[in-house]
């Protein structure tokens, strides 16, 4: 979090974090459009991304203009070097959950990848804001959201059902992240 008092702005960096085709980048995809914004991507030619996706997005609360840099990371594991670069000064992860079956491993795994990736930077899964997001919920084999939250869940983070390729969830994900940067912000301004 970066605050320019004398400007009334203040910065957050966002990650969409998560195991690769979970839908991080369709998330922000989602976003930047109802926002009329544009979005920088580094894909390969299958579409999967190589280094990340970016976009900003602004809101205006009381006198304060709020600047979210949203990025995704690459999920696959030879782009580590990448995904934890992108995770330098994270203020907020949005943890994306591909909510298959056969996904349920990889998704339970990823949260120590996680837990890694904020460690580098002298930061933990318990005091940094996290929303899990259980998308791709219209999959045939998604499995019911109660299994979901006693295998894939971070013990007092929210969760969000959503069908990022239907938009479903993907504002309310991302309200609940402006609502978690936003208390922690009141906090340290007291």
């Amino acid at each position: 979090m970066i605050i320019d008092s004398s400007k009334g702005v203040v910065r957050f960096k966002v990650v969409y974090h998560g195991i690769a085709m979970s839908g991080k980048t369709t998330n922000i995809e989602h976003l930047a459009k109802e926002s009329g914004l544009d979005m920088l991507s580094f894909d390969t030619k299958q579409e999967r991304t190589l280094v990340f996706d970016f976009i900003t997005k602004k809101v205006k609360v009381d006198s304060f203009t709020l600047t979210f840099s949203i990025y995704t990371i690459p999920g696959q594991d030879i782009y580590k070097d990448i995904r934890k670069m992108v995770m330098r000064g994270v203020d907020a992860v949005v943890y994306v959950v591909d909510s298959s079956e056969r996904r349920l491993a990889e998704n339970k795994e990823f949260i120590n990848t996680l837990d890694e990736d904020l460690r580098i930077y002298g930061k933990d899964i318990e005091s940094t804001p996290i929303i899990i997001q259980y998308n791709k919920r219209d999959l045939p084999d998604a499995l019911p959201i109660e299994i979901l939250e006693s295998e894939v869940s971070i013990p007092g983070k929210r969760s969000v059902e959503a069908v990022a390729v239907k938009g479903q969830g993907v504002s309310e994900t991302f309200d609940m992240v402006i609502e978690e940067l936003m208390e922690k912000f009141k906090k340290m301004v007291g």
